[in-house]
């Protein structure tokens, strides 16, 4: 059954100032970055407390609609009645800092606050790490996040009998993002999953993955190379049955068939191959003239999430001005369609780039909370 619970894999004790050493150093955030913030850092210290991690694993669904054991952790305020919940769409970068594999993740903070906080592990992460990371499979994202909910549910209810109340904020950045809005979409279109979205806090993410794409292949240049890994994704799970020598070039084409099922952390990556797109891409491939560019496209295409909703929870959206990961044009799209439809929406722009800017993102979501 979808959503049952399994396994109970690890508890851990995650403490503040540990988690944050290790969180800084993890996506190498410098002092500059953290400095304006000193004052709301002092002032979350303040709230802060600490949590148990609870690994578990779960029954959901892959992409291809095919049952599977999926994993994702559960962080609980120790000494605090919860608040609330926090489902967090994770920003995976590779494989070995998934929640479970790296629980001291860097989206927990705001659950410190006193919030039962859910992250699932993508398809291909966690327990079914055997597979590629299922990279914008936006329809899996949310399916998954959802039976993680339901497993979480029926865990703290059986284990802790702590009843999880049925609404929850949402709270997304880069990759998690789009997969936050992914899930929005799924809990307002499924009522009878009978959860209540109030809040969605979504930061730079690609909305409409074509738009992202085209803006590279304009560009030509990216801080993150994520996209071999995308397209290796899509391959696999769209079974586009791509022929690899026509994309990639260089040491890429050599090593894809290990580096780009999300075995390597994409800046490590970025370090290997670079950051100019015709060192390790063949731009031959990507014109409209191409039959496998055009397959390649129309998946792409297909992966934008749909507009067939009109959220009632109020958005609240972030992106880089500066972004060199995520194209601000896929912000743009998102913004002016939800001002169209009369959603409730608001935005900041952040004069950083993607990796800094969640920053400021995380602790605009932490005074939101203290709010409460």
């Amino acid at each position: 059954m979808r959503g049952q619970f399994v396994e109970l894999l690890f508890i851990k004790r995650l403490g503040f100032f540990k988690t944050f050493l290790h969180v800084v150093s993890q996506y190498d955030i410098g002092i500059k970055v953290l400095l304006p913030y000193t004052r709301q850092l002092l002032r979350m210290m303040m709230r802060i407390g600490d949590m148990t991690a609870y690994g578990i694993s779960y029954r959901t669904i892959d992409p291809h609609g095919k049952p599977i054991i999926a994993s994702g952790v559960i962080y609980m305020p120790r000494k605090k009645r919860p608040k609330g919940v926090i489902e967090v769409s994770p920003l995976t970068r590779s494989k070995i800092d998934c929640a479970t594999r790296d629980v001291m993740a860097a989206e927990i903070f705001p659950g410190m606050m006193g919030y039962v906080t859910i992250i699932p592990d993508l398809i291909g992460c966690g327990m079914s790490d055997k597979r590629p990371i299922a990279y914008l499979q936006h329809d899996s994202v949310a399916e998954v996040s959802a039976d993680m909910r339901q497993a979480a549910a029926q865990f703290l209810e059986d284990e802790l009998s702590y009843k999880l109340p049925k609404e929850s904020l949402l709270f997304g950045y880069s990759l998690g993002g789009s997969g936050v809005w992914a899930l929005a979409r799924h809990y307002q279109l499924h009522p009878e999953l009978n959860v209540s979205v109030r809040h969605i806090f979504a930061g730079g993410g690609a909305y409409y993955p074509e738009v992202a794409l085209r803006a590279f292949h304009t560009s030509r240049y990216s801080d993150y190379a994520i996209l071999p890994n995308i397209v290796y994704s899509m391959n696999h799970y769209d079974q586009l049955k791509l022929d690899f020598n026509h994309i990639f070039k260089g040491q890429l084409l050599k090593n894809y068939s290990h580096w780009c099922k999300g075995n390597i952390p994409i800046p490590e990556l970025t370090q290997m191959i670079g950051t100019k797109l015709d060192k390790y891409l063949n731009f031959e491939f990507f014109n409209d003239q191409n039959p496998e560019y055009m397959r390649l496209m129309k998946v792409v295409t297909e992966k934008t999430i749909p507009e067939d909703w009109v959220p009632k929870a109020k958005v609240h959206l972030y992106h880089s001005r500066h972004d060199t990961y995520v194209p601000i044009a896929c912000f743009w799209e998102l913004y002016k369609r939800l001002k169209r439809c009369g959603a409730r929406v608001e935005y900041k722009l952040l004069n950083l780039d993607h990796v800094p800017a969640a920053v400021p993102y995380e602790l605009d979501f932490i005074s939101f909370l203290l709010k409460q």
